[in-house]
């Protein structure tokens, strides 16, 4: 049989009302039994509201009942309950010394309160239509054990028929709110759990958008170490073959660049290695990060630093602080390969709402209208990275006047 989930927090909710419930009817044949409005054994009464309570407590408790009763499961134990419930009430009739009393005062208002738990948990499971079955079938339940237990009388009183039916009435309008309630629930729980798939497909995709701009990160620094060293060593080596026989001394020479460029470009593949593989933004922080790149640039460039950064930094997205990192990274490793700058400047400011990166340099600079940006992939990759945050990317630069490079993004990025 298949099994029919239950709401969340229904079961305990169910034991709850049972406990409430048992501690009501105990109470109530204590007070009658002290005030001596009832007759015979009114702790048997107690006894048997315990015993079945306790029954049921047990019931919603063992797991294995819930898997193989399946959808006949919480029913069976909200039949029982309102049997129960009912039973222990046309007792109390039946015990009471002035029926008449009892009846007024108390009879009404408890089956009313104890039916109530079983309609709030039938509404909260199911819909409308098991609130209407519940309704009828409690109040036919009820007429049928006072018939059954010699109260008939008892339903043949104007107010206790007149009761009856305005319970029932209540029973189907409350009934109708708690189900149209649950079930704006259940539909907006759907439409989370949608949300939700289409959040983790977001971040898959995400997911893959981040590991295909690292390829495109990792080519970049590919093509600056390997590609350059392996194109240049390709060069000299074809050189040095062509005047091996006839000019041994300079085919040496040759040699001799060939293998220097080698070992430098070796040092530099070592360097994009350690790069892939560290952290330092976790390790480090943000200001502090920058610091030490601007510091090894400087000093594998031979060049002097001006280094200006903020003491205190607002604490920003991991993404964004990677992007500012990322882009001092790429921009100064342009400086120390391409510029030949005798001094380095490196500023990080907060300006309003915006912060801006700028890393300028004396070095011999470029003409930004005849950059190819296909071939460029330096330059190339700053443009890619501003764009994953629609910040903004300046690039002043004239031949032999150096290069400033101005990186402005929003902190709300």
């Amino acid at each position: 049989m298949k099994n029919a989930p239950l709401e969340p927090n229904l079961k305990s909710t169910f034991q709850f009302f049972l406990s409430l419930q048992l501690g009501l009817i105990v109470v109530n044949v204590l007070a009658h039994v002290h005030l001596g409005n009832l007759s015979g054994c009114p702790f048997c009464i107690v006894a048997e509201a315990s015993a079945g309570f306790l029954l049921l407590f047990g019931y919603l408790s063992w797991p294995w009942l819930a898997t193989h009763l399946g959808r006949f499961y919480l029913p069976a134990a909200l039949i029982f309950s309102v049997f129960i419930s009912l039973l222990v009430q046309n007792e109390l009739i039946q015990s009471s010394v002035n029926p008449q009393e009892f009846l007024g005062y108390e009879s009404v208002w408890q089956n009313f309160l104890f039916l109530f738990f079983s309609l709030i948990l039938t509404a909260w499971q199911y819909n409308f239509k098991a609130v209407i079955l519940y309704s009828f079938f409690s109040a036919g339940l009820e007429v049928l054990m006072l018939h059954l237990g010699n109260n008939a009388w008892v339903f043949n009183e104007y107010s206790y028929q007149r009761s009856i039916f305005i319970r029932t009435i209540f029973f189907l309008v409350a009934g109708h709110v708690i189900a149209l309630i649950m079930r704006r629930q259940r539909e907006q729980r759907q439409s989370l759990l949608e949300a939700n798939r289409q959040l983790c497909h977001y971040a898959a995709t995400l997911e893959q958008l981040a590991v295909t701009q690292e390829r495109n990160r990792m080519s970049r620094e590919l093509h600056d170490t390997l590609a350059h060293t392996l194109s240049g060593l390709a060069v000299q080596l074809e050189a040095a073959r062509s005047l091996w026989q006839s000019a041994p001394e300079r085919s040496y020479a040759m040699l001799e660049d060939s293998l220097l460029a080698t070992r430098s470009g070796l040092t530099e593949s070592r360097k994009a290695i350690q790069a892939l593989r560290a952290s330092p933004l976790e390790d480090l922080g943000l200001t502090l990060a920058i610091h030490n790149l601007a510091e090894n640039a400087a000093s594998r460039a031979g060049a002097t630093l001006s280094i200006e950064l903020p003491t205190t930094l607002k604490k920003l997205a991991s993404d964004v602080e990677q992007c500012l990192f990322r882009m001092a990274q790429e921009s100064l490793e342009n400086v120390v390969r391409h510029a030949e700058a005798q001094h380095i400047t490196v500023q990080l400011a907060c300006e309003d709402t915006r912060l801006v990166l700028s890393i300028s340099d004396d070095g011999q600079g470029f003409d930004p209208a005849q950059v190819d940006e296909h071939k460029q992939f330096g330059l190339k990759g700053l443009q890619e990275r501003v764009a994953m945050f629609t910040g903004e990317l300046q690039i002043h630069s004239r031949v032999g006047q150096g290069t400033t490079i101005r990186l402005v993004l929003e902190q709300g990025q």
